[in-house]
């Protein structure tokens, strides 16, 4: 995965990326007086990790000359962008399967290049908090 340094740097960034969503799913869950603008920053937040993450997919599928890479990481990040900007009230669980659902792609051999384990395993926890996390917004917004 590259030198011990960067490896560090790589956990650092991906596990400090959990906080926006632990907060947001601990004050929205726990009923504070911020929980609307902690769902409505996370929300923002997910669609921002969510670029990033299609954004990624181009610089892989370059690698490997994939075109079902690109059209995929662009019509998901248009699924994303239509529900965040038109169906507000299902983004977060719309944001919990995109994040899921990347990973999921993530894993086929064909599409992409194998990752280092260590890295497999960081996603994999990423990807299950991030996603809870929204999950847990969405359940909180629908029972208010």
């Amino acid at each position: 995965m590259g030198s011990t340094s960067s490896l560090a740097v790589v956990r650092v960034l991906g596990y400090a990326g959990l906080i926006p969503f632990v907060c947001a799913a601990f004050l929205v869950v726990s009923a504070s007086p911020h929980a609307a603008l902690s769902a409505e920053l996370v929300g923002s937040y997910a669609l921002a990790i969510i670029c990033f993450l299609f954004g990624s997919w181009w610089g892989m599928a370059q690698s490997s000359a994939v075109r079902t890479t690109l059209m995929l990481s662009n019509a998901l990040l248009l699924l994303a962008l239509a529900v965040y900007l038109f169906a507000r009230e299902w983004w977060p669980l719309t944001a919990a399967w995109l994040l899921v659902g990347a990973w999921l792609c993530e894993q086929s051999r064909s599409l992409f290049p194998r990752y280092a384990p260590e890295y497999r395993v960081m996603r994999t926890v990423l990807t299950l908090v991030a996603a809870s996390s929204m999950g847990l917004v969405q359940l909180a917004a629908q029972a208010e």
